[in-house]
């Protein structure tokens, strides 16, 4: 119905229990940098949907997605859709009808399942594990892994910064059975070299992960060049560790 909108723009898939809305960010900052046309489909929104869906740090338009919405609504009925599959079909026809050159794309949920996992992206991405919707993913920590690995792809580098050993072999070993190459484990024992604009010391691990899955993009789009860190010390989320006046907003997991 829509063209595979997904397929009009390379992109970066990024799974994980936490800091995938974080790495999306450093990565789409510094593709941004470069000079590339970003588009970020990340979730949850705290104010509008509408911040889900980003080309070039603009929101998707209110006309826009009432459009998209409209547009697929008989579809939306007959398929029994889920809210997020319907925001991720938008997300992918407002990216491409703006003229993405790359997509950072967040998974909803879990990895193998999600809406998302239609694309086959430049590299697959898994920040780190922790016991969460233990009814869909499973019980145990190496489940979860399994399900969260289950974005990455064959001939598609892997890279995680899990630091658990027990669950990174796992996260290791069925990227591999998938056929994905390289596999990337991120070990992030300092802090950059640079403060950073998302704040917290969370926030070192996920800039690593960002680093390395930007240095396994192929060209245009990759090795990082003079433009990181500087792209990292001006990257900024809302709610991530947000000081306002005296308030500090968070969304912690």
């Amino acid at each position: 119905m829509l063209g595979h909108p997904e397929r009009h723009f390379p992109s970066i898939h990024v799974a994980g229990t936490n800091g995938k809305g974080s790495t999306c960010a450093f990565i789409g900052a510094e593709l941004a940098a470069r000079g590339h046309k970003v588009g970020i489909y990340t979730s949850p929104h705290l104010v509008s949907v509408r911040e889900r869906i980003v080309v070039d740090g603009v929101p998707i338009g209110e006309d826009a997605f009432a459009e998209w919405t409209t547009f697929l609504q008989p579809h939306i009925e007959r398929l029994d859709a889920s809210f997020f599959e319907a925001t991720t079909a938008i997300a992918f026809a407002d990216l491409a009808a703006r003229g993405a050159q790359v997509g950072v794309i967040e998974v909803g949920l879990g990895g193998r399942l999600d809406a998302t996992n239609v694309i086959t992206p430049l590299v697959s991405v898994v920040t780190k594990i922790a016991r969460e919707h233990t009814d869909y993913l499973g019980t145990d920590l190496a489940s979860i892994a399994r399900e969260k690995a289950g974005v990455a792809k064959r001939g598609v580098p892997f890279v995680t910064g899990e630091r658990d050993p027990a669950v990174r072999e796992v996260l290791a070993e069925e990227a591999t059975r998938r056929g994905a190459r390289p596999v990337i484990l991120v070990d992030s024992p300092r802090p950059p070299t640079r403060p950073l604009g998302l704040k917290g010391r969370h926030q070192h691990a996920n800039a690593w992960v960002a680093l390395a899955a930007l240095n396994a993009l192929p060209a245009p789009f990759g090795p990082v060049g003079d433009t990181w860190p500087e792209s990292f010390t001006r990257t900024y989320v809302a709610g991530r560790f947000d000081v306002r006046g005296p308030w500090i907003f968070d969304v912690a997991h």
